[in-house]
């Protein structure tokens, strides 16, 4: 079983369950943009053949929630908006953000190397955490060690993972390339622990969840993290990104701790949304150390065109598109994006429980934010463009 595609990756009868104000203050969205969202979300169904997909919208134009598809295709249990799910490497916003509210505390600094915290990783002693956080640290994505992928159906524990992955020679000289590196932010959690002095599923807990009052938002410290009730993600075997999954590729009980802090988390819908405002906003963070994290963002490209052909920027722990801010994930199962725009005051989220998908959510993203604010938000790409089929293979 390889599981390799963490950014820690006949369509089924369509249930459809549309929520178009549920508690937001602006109301539905008018009928015109309702029915562009519904047609959008139905050809990302279609073309991808997911067996369920969950979109959240919630704008000054109007709120807009549906959950299209089944959540467990052995029951046929349709899937529902209050369902958990697996965020994967939407983790990725939740260390780096803990790492940000260390440095305002001056107990991290973004210059310290990952040798002051980490023995033994490759070129550590010119590595800065600067350049975990955004991709630049040369180092290789690390989770695609055999050793890690071996261990996968079974559990890592912290040291093992950081161990197998250490092994891997760097793709480039510190500061020189941007190279996704899934190690990177597993390093970024153990300086999380080391720094803060607590485990880093309570950090999440203590400095994240609760603040915020995210309520089924977690790092699991054992099994798969999910509880009820949560959707089924399919991504086993050899599943196509335009084929129908069945019910022997159900990738749900795999368990989350080889992913840790890089891809292991789950949430929900409605927790999402109060994160993509707080992480879009630099809300838990010092003005000054957001300031920094937002700072020239780095122009990126992932492996196999996953975002799509549109513009795309990394920042100290998020990605950014069109001033859109917030995260991506993708492992054996789910896949989604959540994304927020402090300008248009607009939460946008895509879940698909299929990995890997033709369209994915991040340009998916995309042609539902251009569907209500118009083509003119800087995404560098049309809405055809965005719906286009382009991803063919596993993400890094």
């Amino acid at each position: 079983m390889v599981l390799v595609g963490v950014l820690a990756v006949s369509a089924c009868e369509s249930h459809r369950d549309t929520v178009v104000s549920s508690g937001s203050d602006s109301g539905a969205l008018d009928a015109s943009t309702a029915a562009k969202v519904e047609e959008i979300v139905r050809r990302f169904q279609d073309t991808n053949r997911t067996p369920g997909v969950l979109v959240g919208i919630w704008s000054p134009n109007g709120t807009f929630i549906s959950a299209t598809g089944v959540a467990d295709l052995a029951t046929r249990e349709p899937l529902r908006a209050d369902m958990q799910f697996k965020i994967a490497s939407q983790t990725k916003t939740f260390t780096a953000n803990l790492v940000l509210q260390l440095v305002g505390e001056g107990k991290v600094a973004l210059g310290d190397h990952i040798s002051k915290w980490v023995a033994g990783v490759p070129n550590g002693d010119r590595i800065t955490i600067r350049q975990l956080l955004n991709h630049t640290s040369g180092l290789a994505d690390g989770f695609t060690s055999p050793t890690v992928q071996g261990k996968i159906p079974t559990g890592c524990t912290v040291e093992e993972l950081l161990d197998a992955e250490a092994k891997f020679p760097p793709v480039a000289p510190p500061g020189t390339k941007w190279s996704y590196s899934n190690y990177g932010y597993n390093l970024l959690g153990r300086v999380v622990e080391l720094a803060g002095g607590q485990d880093l599923s309570t950090a999440v807990q203590q400095r994240i969840a609760r603040p915020l009052g995210l309520r089924r938002t977690l790092l699991p410290t054992s099994g798969n993290g999910l509880s009820k009730p949560f959707t089924h993600g399919y991504g086993l075997g050899d599943v196509g990104p335009t084929q129908a999954p069945t019910a022997a590729d159900d990738a749900t009980a795999v368990p989350a701790s080889c992913l840790w802090a890089h891809g292991a988390m789950v949430s929900t819908l409605s927790d999402m949304r109060i994160w993509s405002r707080a992480l879009a906003t630099g809300a838990l963070l010092k003005p000054a150390v957001w300031a920094e994290a937002t700072n020239n963002p780095i122009p990126f490209v992932f492996t196999g065109n996953y975002n799509g052909p549109g513009k795309w920027r990394y920042g100290l722990g998020f990605v950014e598109s069109g001033g859109f801010i917030g995260g991506e994930g993708s492992f054996a199962g789910y896949e989604s994006t959540t994304m927020y725009s402090p300008k248009l005051q607009t939460a946008i989220q895509v879940v698909s429980t299929k990995n890997p998908n033709a369209i994915t959510p991040p340009p998916m993203f995309q042609a539902l934010a251009m569907a209500v604010h118009g083509t003119d938000l800087g995404f560098g790409l049309t809405p055809e463009q965005a719906l286009a089929p382009a991803f063919t293979g596993a993400a890094g």
